[in-house]
């Protein structure tokens, strides 16, 4: 009769060296796709951006997004300014979300505005990240996401603030 309980102790150990062993896999990492990034506001104090992000969760567990942040270039190199926003968004276990903040970018330097004022459209590229964390799961993801100001905005914001 100590056989079958033999067996079924050897069983069970085995199993929770399984689920001790699934327990401790390492997370893995959210995948991060730009979506869109628009121009809310321009100001003399510096610009507002919506931006929304598509995050995947591929974990077991749900996570949330804590902040959202980045730096605005236009013409390819020229540094605008930095900007951040704090968010308490959660994304699911093995869901996939929209993260959507408004980033307030204040100018490190408006007078680089004025050279650009003459162009119709100026390109600009927001350099950020992401952070996001759970339970088991702390980390920062870069992305990037481009658009264009408009002669009507630069003028709007380089007229008020120099």
């Amino acid at each position: 009769m100590s056989r079958p309980l033999v067996l079924g102790l050897r069983s069970a150990r085995w199993l929770a060296l399984i689920l001790i062993a699934l327990a401790c896999a390492t997370p893995a990492p959210p995948r991060v796709s730009p979506r869109v990034v628009r121009v809310a506001t321009v100001s003399p104090d510096g610009i507002a951006l919506d931006v929304q992000l598509g995050v995947h969760n591929p974990n077991s567990f749900s996570i949330a997004a804590k902040a959202v942040s980045g730096t605005l270039y236009v013409a390819g190199t020229q540094r605008l300014g930095r900007g951040e926003a704090q968010l308490e968004q959660p994304i699911g276990a093995g869901a996939d979300a929209i993260v959507s903040s408004r980033v307030h970018v204040a100018w490190a330097d408006l007078s680089a505005l004025l050279p650009l004022l003459g162009e119709e459209r100026v390109p600009y590229d927001f350099r950020g990240e992401v952070t996001l964390g759970g339970e088991s799961l702390h980390l920062t993801l870069p992305f990037s996401l481009a658009g264009e100001l408009t002669r009507a905005e630069l003028i709007q914001a380089g007229l008020r603030g120099l």
